[in-house]
């Protein structure tokens, strides 16, 4: 028989390998029933080998977990971030995000007369538009075997869940915790960062499309509103009931906002500091905010505290990085380095971070 002090060294000795080598995700077995971020309750029966996204959100968490080769088609507008989505370029087009080509997509899912149930398509949840994922399924229905899962990965609160349920589908749950692990770090040493501080009161605008009386921002229950408060500012229009409200310059001034955001989107990773184009096109951006009538009673522009943002980092995967980036405008002291966040971010992507670019307008300091 062994020893007792035998027994309490083996015992010591798996504990120690239990501790050192933690139990892996479980694998995906399929048929695999799932409900769907649009909560819908859909049955993939097989291992996805082909995606169509509808998204870049969609398509930049598929290459985010390693199945980036497993996408065949996309939506039209990914094939212009080339820096972003260098793979996908030459792939089939189904059609606009909001304007989906169902026979396209019925197209070339087709293999002979057959289509294989091994292949899914990601679109937003949205229940009330035609490219929400209810919809899109409706319009695919007479193609069969083409399951449609509902995703969003724009809202900061529901990111966790739609990553995880993504790297259910794919059975890449490794993949999708290392992500997740990192979001939730990153996110801490925001909150960390910024404990404390003041409470500034924040203007996000998206555009001015509409001219001074319908300018378009964010309020209740918008992404961008749940990103100002874990960043550590007020949304003048967070109480606001409409997700996408437009409101006046007038009312704008009532609010008295100490910071004032505005959006920019580029088919680049940011915008080229040296690139006279680029420059001068956010330097108008940031001056015709400033000129507004009235603006010299808002601490926001007397104090020039008038940014322009990349607005493709406040979306989805990467929100972190535009987080991190807002929590630097809306408190510059606190110790936080955004691009490093960036760099980290890009890793996951296999994409060499640009050492020359820009991401807020005027650049921040981030020494």
């Amino acid at each position: 028989m062994l020893s007792r002090a035998l027994l309490s060294c083996l015992a010591a000795t798996l504990c120690i390998l239990i501790l050192s080598h933690p139990i892996l995700s479980e694998e995906t077995e399929y048929p695999l029933t799932i409900s769907d971020s649009a909560g819908r309750t859909i049955t993939i029966p097989m291992p996805v080998q082909r995606i169509i996204t509808l998204s870049t959100d969609h398509a930049e968490a598929v290459m985010m977990l390693g199945d980036g080769d497993k996408i065949i088609g996309v939506s039209d507008n990914l094939k212009s971030k080339v820096e972003i989505f260098p793979s996908l370029k030459n792939k089939q087009g189904v059609g606009k995000w909001n304007e989906v080509n169902f026979e396209q997509i019925g197209e070339i899912a087709r293999q002979g007369d057959t289509i294989v149930p091994d292949i899914i398509v990601l679109a937003y949840t949205y229940p009330d538009k035609p490219y929400g994922a209810a919809n899109v399924a409706m319009g695919l229905k007479p193609f069969g075997n083409i399951t449609v899962v509902g995703l969003d990965f724009y809202k900061p609160e529901n990111l966790t869940q739609d990553v995880q349920l993504l790297g259910k589908i794919l059975n890449r749950n490794d993949e999708a915790q290392d992500y997740l692990d990192w979001l939730d770090s990153s996110r801490t040493k925001i909150t960390n960062a910024i404990k404390g501080d003041d409470i500034p009161n924040v203007y996000f605008e998206s555009n001015n499309k509409g001219g001074l009386g319908e300018l378009a921002t964010y309020g209740m229950g918008s992404g961008i509103d749940e990103m100002i408060r874990q960043s550590g500012g007020i949304n003048i229009a967070g109480d606001l009931e409409e997700m996408y409200p437009k409101v006046t310059w007038e009312w704008v001034i009532t609010q008295n906002p100490s910071a004032i955001i505005r959006i920019q989107s580029s088919d680049k990773i940011g915008w080229d500091r040296s690139a006279s184009q680029d420059t001068t096109t956010l330097e108008g951006i940031a001056d015709e905010i400033i000129g507004r009538a009235g603006g010299e009673k808002i601490p926001a522009i007397s104090d020039k505290d008038v940014h322009v943002i990349y607005w493709d980092m406040m979306f989805g995967m990467d929100s972190v990085v535009g987080q991190t980036y807002l929590a630097k405008i809306l408190h510059p002291d606190a110790d936080l380095h955004p691009k490093d966040v960036y760099r980290e971010y890009l890793k996951f992507l296999g994409i060499e971070f640009p050492e020359e670019r820009i991401f807020v307008y005027p650049p921040l300091d981030e020494n």
